[in-house]
């Protein structure tokens, strides 16, 4: 991964989500196995981070497409192939957290067969938080 497409991907998750930690190539990079890419005209269009948290869960993060990409099936056949990685790498489990509220975020994982669990404040943001899972 080149640095461009690092801070290109640091970009699009600072802008789509209210993270309280804020996204740069540098951290990208340090992570890039994890990351799963689509490209369009050689830009990044969008982007979602696969990683192992437990021997037998996987957490997807960040799920983020580009507004002018949206609507094209990108964000599902991220997940698709998230839940496939995830299951290369011995998760049982795929595990998400989504803002209340964020309706797009929400409609895909749903769609994709993940089911909310539990719904929790998060004191850092103020957000309310739900998780959502499914088994691979």
């Amino acid at each position: 991964m080149t640095k461009a497409a690092a801070a290109a991907i640091a970009n699009l998750i600072n802008t789509h989500n209210q993270l309280t930690k804020r996204y740069t190539a540098e951290v990208v990079l340090a992570e890039e196995d994890n990351y799963i890419v689509r490209m369009r005209d050689g830009e990044v269009v969008a982007a979602v981070e696969v990683k192992t948290v437990q021997w037998y869960q996987c957490e997807i993060s960040h799920l983020s497409v580009d507004p002018a990409a949206r609507g094209a099936g990108i964000g599902r056949s991220l997940v698709e192939e998230a839940e496939v990685r995830a299951c290369r790498l011995g998760a049982r489990i795929a595990q998400c957290t989504i803002r209340v509220g964020n309706a797009a975020s929400e409609a895909v994982f749903t769609r994709c067969g993940f089911v909310p669990s539990v719904t929790f404040r998060n004191t850092q943001t103020g957000n309310d938080v739900t998780v959502y899972q499914k088994v691979l």
